[in-house]
């Protein structure tokens, strides 16, 4: 049995699998968008919308996993999954694009990425 100071820590390794965990279940999902749109007559204009959808998905289900098997504080190991999501994408793309600019909307991403994992968390634990 787990003492309640054990349970009350955050688990920083837990974290860093579940990012890694939520980026592999994205390039699953771009692999399968790319076939669909490649193989069929679907519109390259989804990308933007399909980009959205297959990120939050992937926090989500990464934070479930990651939280199924914890007591506690399930709501922030998930939220900071998807923040370091998030945030690690934004540093790519600041790297990447020499366009690239931060601006409100980076701080509405990285607060959706935070709730996403949130939810996911408080789910997982509940499981």
């Amino acid at each position: 049995m787990k003492s309640s100071a054990d349970s009350k820590k955050i688990d920083f390794i837990r974290i860093l699998k579940g990012v890694v965990r939520a980026y592999l279940f994205t390039l699953f999902l771009f692999l399968i968008l790319a076939l669909l749109i490649y193989f069929t007559s679907v519109s390259e204009s989804i990308i933007p919308k399909a980009v959205i959808i297959i990120s939050a998905f992937s926090i989500f289900l990464s934070g479930i996993d990651v939280t199924r098997n914890i007591d506690s504080m399930g709501w922030l190991h998930g939220g900071l999954i998807g923040f370091l999501y998030i945030a690690i994408l934004l540093m790519l793309s600041f790297l990447i694009v020499p366009s690239f600019y931060f601006k409100w909307d980076i701080a509405i991403d990285l607060f959706l990425g935070f709730l996403t994992g949130v939810l996911a968390g408080i789910l997982g634990v509940n499981i």
